[in-house]
């Protein structure tokens, strides 16, 4: 009896009761129970994990199917728009120039003859000292990627990318503190 009270009183659910059934049931068909109420934090980091399982999706054949319903979920957990990809391909149809990024492997990964997966649509070469450049529309699907090649790097350029990395490396290290 408390469910239905909580329901009828704190939800406002239209609830009646049917004596011929002996049952309960929404007067109003169109009420929905409200979701879960998240914070602004957890919100990012959802959309964060999305981004990052949208990434994976596209590099991974044979996990496609698993990572794009997962990203999918994430986002629709999240409560943002859909498909960070598909906004990002429409604004490179529309001209806008892309932002650059400039990253030092660690001395250990500098031979890398191969790019890792996660990063060859970004990846644009390598400049005099040998750093890596990147072009991303994005840095909610670059940061994934970034993240995702398994490779220990620096963020040289620009400033606010590094930055930007740094909130979201905090942002997951305190998600999964307590």
């Amino acid at each position: 009896m408390r469910d239905l009270e909580y329901l009828r009183d704190s939800l406002g659910a239209p609830i009646a009761y049917c004596s011929c059934r002996r049952g309960y049931y929404y007067e109003d068909e169109s009420f929905v129970i409200p979701g879960p109420q998240i914070t602004e934090s957890e919100q990012e980091m959802l959309s964060s994990l999305a981004a990052h399982y949208e990434v994976l999706a596209q590099h991974n054949r044979r996990t496609t199917g698993t990572f794009t319903e997962l990203a999918a979920l994430l986002t629709r957990l999240s409560g943002r728009p859909l498909s960070l990809s598909l906004k990002i391909h429409q604004i490179q149809r529309d001209g806008i120039i892309p932002f650059q990024a400039v990253a030092s492997l660690e001395s250990r990964n500098k031979s890398l003859n191969s790019i890792p997966t996660s990063l060859q649509p970004y990846y644009r070469g390598r400049n005099e000292e040998q750093a890596m450049i990147f072009e991303f529309y994005d840095s909610y699907e670059f940061i994934p990627a970034l993240l995702a090649s398994g490779l220990t790097f620096v963020i040289t350029h620009p400033k606010w990318l590094r930055q930007k990395l740094i909130q979201y490396l905090d942002r997951m290290h305190q998600l999964h503190r307590g």
